[in-house]
């Protein structure tokens, strides 16, 4: 006699039943001069749990994300030519619903063509 073993992932047609939902906001700066840029207001409490870049084109360049005036990287993180980077560690991650997050690019190296910006947020309510 064998024991039926049933799993709920939310992958595969399957019923995702836990309370946490994750999502992402993105910021794409066509010239990618460097400057601060409005991300979004967070729309209910959340925790950032990653930020990634994409830098297309220039030679070098580093995102900082901030939630009011904390960042929420220790550093600001390096961008590499067409490649994605990202880190998981953050800090000041914990937002409350109407925190203001945006995007500061420091000054690119070369003359890129864009730089994608994205924060993963993880949410008890859905978004």
């Amino acid at each position: 006699m064998g024991y039926k073993v049933h799993t709920v992932d939310g992958r595969s047609g399957e019923i995702d039943t836990s309370t946490a939902r994750t999502y992402s906001k993105e910021l794409r700066v066509a010239s990618s001069a460097a400057g601060t840029y409005q991300l979004c207001k967070v729309p209910a409490g959340a925790a950032i749990i990653a930020v990634r870049a994409y830098r297309t084109g220039g030679s070098s360049g580093t995102v900082q994300v901030k939630k009011g005036s904390s960042d929420v990287l220790a550093s600001p993180m390096a961008t590499t030519t067409d490649a994605w980077a990202g880190s998981t560690t953050v800090q000041n991650a914990v937002c409350a619903a109407g925190d203001n997050l945006s995007v500061v690019l420091g000054t690119p190296g070369g003359s890129p063509t864009e730089t994608l910006v994205q924060v993963d947020l993880r949410t008890a309510v859905p978004a």
